[in-house]
């Protein structure tokens, strides 16, 4: 019996050591000074969506991502209900179609490091990852810039960073 609480300690132990110093793939959405104010581990899937309102035709548009190697952000597709200035529809930029009203840009294969955005309220835009909304009213004032970058972080780190996210968001 001795023998098998130590067992379990040790992989307790263990555990949590691997928890604490494994590097995690990791969505961080970051002021542009730097200071974090969003950490999603990707854990449960690689894929995610930025979300916003076209700012002409006021309907929703999606476009889909997915965690590339090298942590680069592999955008794959966009989807929209309706054309509007500054929304991809060329056969060179992927393969266009229509599904049950909605229109599909898929394999767009188009790669970056980082991307930012400037907030916008009237956009509504936010960050979709497993079904979860991150609306970016949540993480800074109108105006500001977001920076989304894919980035190995261990469990450690990940707790100390969302902790201190949490901590003051309009700080300045």
């Amino acid at each position: 019996m001795k023998r098998v609480k130590v067992i379990v300690s040790l992989l307790i132990v263990f555990f949590i050591v691997v928890f604490l110093f494994y590097p995690l793939p990791s969505l961080v959405l970051s002021k542009s000074d730097g200071k974090i104010v969003l950490i999603l581990p990707l854990i449960k899937g690689k894929n995610f969506s930025y979300e916003y309102l076209h700012s002409v035709q006021k309907t929703p548009v999606q476009e889909h991502f997915v965690q590339a190697p090298g942590n680069i952000i592999l955008l794959t597709s966009t989807s929209y209900q309706s054309f509007g200035v500054g929304l991809p529809f060329l056969s060179g930029e992927g393969d266009f179609a229509l599904k049950n009203g909605i229109f599909v840009l898929k394999n767009m294969n188009r790669k970056y490091e980082k991307i930012t955005w400037a907030f916008m309220p009237v956009a509504r835009q936010a960050l979709i990852y497993k079904d979860k909304r991150y609306p970016f009213y949540k993480y800074c004032r109108p105006g500001e810039l977001l920076e989304l970058e894919i980035q190995n972080l261990n469990g450690a780190s990940i707790l100390v960073k969302s902790w201190q996210a949490r901590k003051g968001v309009f700080d300045k």
